[in-house]
């Protein structure tokens, strides 16, 4: 290796350690075993996460957070795969304006949207509760799961599908043994991404939640009125999830198509 490239892969190694500096932080001192939040460490205890799953709030707060992202995530694979999937077997202009309707989450600001959908909340007369906060998560989720499934579609051979025609198959059995399987490696990778979002998603939660509880919210309450070590925990904890099921939709998305 030459020295302009140990240089250069020094200096990206300092701009990562720099940038996830604050995270190690964080878990550093979630395992600290008093509520000191200097170094150096006083001991290591796991204290603090006894204490946090010992506390009503945040089992609340967690059940919150796993009812939204799994309902979420539901919602978004069954609309995402067939809008993914129309998306893929009949290109048109129409199409594709509903292509970028559906994928303008993605680049439109999260507190846009956040105050978008409070303010419609309002309209309506809806008033802000775990099932807004649903809406909310499948507004910005749902582009992950058309845009990953329908780059797996564009993928496949159509003729394979063809074949099974030719073999006897009915639309439903070509889809069910030859399409499905193929195309779902990417459909669990991306509901797992979703799912990811939904635990972490904090700007589109506060507006539209209303007097519940996610994790992401606990944490900002409990920040309001002072450093409180099991925020420490309850972050880590929410920092594992999130890494944990990502990496898990990595290796279903790259994962080679099978039949």
């Amino acid at each position: 290796m030459t020295r302009a490239k140990v240089v250069s892969w020094a200096f990206v190694a300092l701009v990562v350690a720099f940038l996830f500096a604050p995270v190690v932080v964080v878990v550093l001192f979630s395992f600290n075993g008093t509520s000191s939040t200097s170094l150096p460490l006083t001991g290591l205890s796991t204290r603090w996460y006894h204490e946090a799953f010992h506390d009503g709030q945040f089992i609340d707060a967690l059940e919150n957070s796993l009812v939204v992202a799994a309902v979420t995530a539901a919602f978004v694979a069954f609309v995402g795969t067939n809008a993914a999937f129309a998306l893929s077997r009949r290109p048109s202009r129409l199409l594709n304006v509903f292509s970028s309707f559906v994928t303008a989450p993605l680049i439109v600001p999260g507190l846009f949207l956040a105050v978008s959908l409070l303010s419609f909340f309002s309209q309506i007369g809806v008033r802000p509760s775990l099932k807004t906060v649903m809406v909310g998560h499948a507004l910005v989720t749902l582009p992950f799961v058309v845009l990953i499934v329908n780059a797996r579609l564009a993928r496949l051979d159509p003729s394979i599908a063809e074949a099974s025609r030719d073999l006897g198959a009915n639309p439903w059995q070509s889809f069910r043994k030859i399409t499905f399987p193929l195309v779902r490696p990417a459909l669990i990778g991306s509901i797992l991404i979703a799912i990811a979002w939904s635990f972490d998603e904090f700007i589109i939660t506060f507006f539209t939640i209303g007097p519940k509880l996610t994790l992401p919210i606990l944490i900002w309450g409990k920040l309001r009125l002072g450093v409180d070590p099991s925020v420490n925990a309850i972050a880590s904890v929410i920092l594992a999830t999130t890494i944990g099921v990502t990496m898990l939709a990595g290796r279903f998305i790259s994962a080679r198509d099978v039949t």
